[in-house]
């Protein structure tokens, strides 16, 4: 995609889940847009794509957020890499591959952020916060994902029929 259509979507993604989606919580947790259109993209595109994805939403995040500048960034690069990495390998085509991964992915996406906070000196109680955020984070990005792997599977398949697999 060129960067001057993603820079705009990727900005308008971050701006969505920083404004709209704390109004309307579900059961009190909102879903990581951002982490579902990395994810997404990541298993449809060719490795390293998604990366490039999550710098620029991560940036826009980290511009926003009250965390110390770069730990979306780190988190969101971290994982376009790694599930774009793992759909090369193992999951092209798996139709329980999106769901896993979105899981796997919210689960470090995490522990990356709350790492990266206690190396900073934050006090992090570790146990709760991956029980009573993580856990039901996962649940929720997990149903949310079809919300972005479909519409950018069609993207994909109409911007690149001939990477049909």
């Amino acid at each position: 995609m060129p960067l001057w259509i993603l820079i705009p979507l990727l900005a308008f993604t971050a701006i969505i889940q920083i404004t709209l989606l704390p109004q309307i919580p579900i059961f009190g947790y909102k879903p990581d847009l951002a982490l579902a259109l990395v994810v997404a993209w990541a298993l449809l595109s060719p490795v390293g794509e998604a990366a490039v994805w999550g710098f620029i939403v991560g940036i826009f995040l980290d511009l926003a957020s009250g965390l110390p500048f770069g730990v979306h960034t780190l988190a969101l690069t971290t994982i376009g890499w790694l599930i774009g990495w793992g759909q090369a390998t193992f999951f092209r085509g798996n139709l329980l591959a999106p769901p896993i991964a979105v899981v796997m992915a919210t689960l470090v996406h995490n522990v990356i952020v709350l790492g990266v906070l206690a190396l900073l000196q934050w006090q992090i109680n570790w146990g709760e916060y991956l029980l009573r955020i993580t856990l039901p984070s996962t649940l929720l990005n997990a149903l949310a994902l079809p919300l972005a792997y479909f519409p950018l599977r069609l993207f994909q398949r109409w911007t690149r029929p001939q990477m049909e697999f």
